[in-house]
């Protein structure tokens, strides 16, 4: 073997061990969450405990959290470049949006102004969990946080 194929073949080797590193990382923690969830589902609707929830913010002010979640839901978000890439709008249909606005602004510690079904959960875990992961908190800083009480969006808004 050539120097130069040797050089390919240990680039490839150590690219294989970093995956697989990350990948056992990341499965470790999916496990964990879904632990963590399977356990609050068993006792709430949502991840965040009702004491938990802020019920300072302003019904107006709610509303204003809920509608720019629902809207990034629906329209995407190109305002940040975080290393994942930009939010296209859309991998929630149009219906399950606002249950999933709400579970999101649960996350954050906010109430949600609108009744949402139990479903939300499982809907924000089947489209938005693979980037934002089961807690919502991102995964490694490659997707944004939904559990900031103040959402970089709405941040940046001010």
């Amino acid at each position: 073997m050539d120097e130069k194929t040797l050089h390919r073949f240990v680039l490839i080797v150590m690219a294989l061990a970093l995956l697989w590193g990350v990948g056992r990382q990341w499965w470790s923690e999916q496990r964990k969450s879904e632990k963590a969830m399977e356990i609050t589902s068993r006792t709430s609707a949502v991840a965040v405990r009702p004491s938990k929830l802020k019920a300072s913010t302003p019904k107006s002010e709610s509303e204003r959290i809920y509608r720019y979640i629902l809207h990034v839901i629906n329209h995407g978000s190109h305002r940040f470049h975080f290393p994942g890439g930009v939010m296209e709008g859309g991998y929630i249909p149009k219906e399950n949006a606002p249950a999933v606005a709400c579970y999101v602004m649960e996350l954050g510690g906010h109430r949600c102004p609108h009744p949402y079904p139990k479903e939300a959960a499982l809907f924000f875990s089947s489209s938005c969990a693979g980037c934002h992961g089961n807690d919502g908190k991102g995964i490694h800083g490659t997707y944004p946080d939904l559990t900031r009480p103040v959402l970089l969006g709405i941040e940046k808004m001010k």
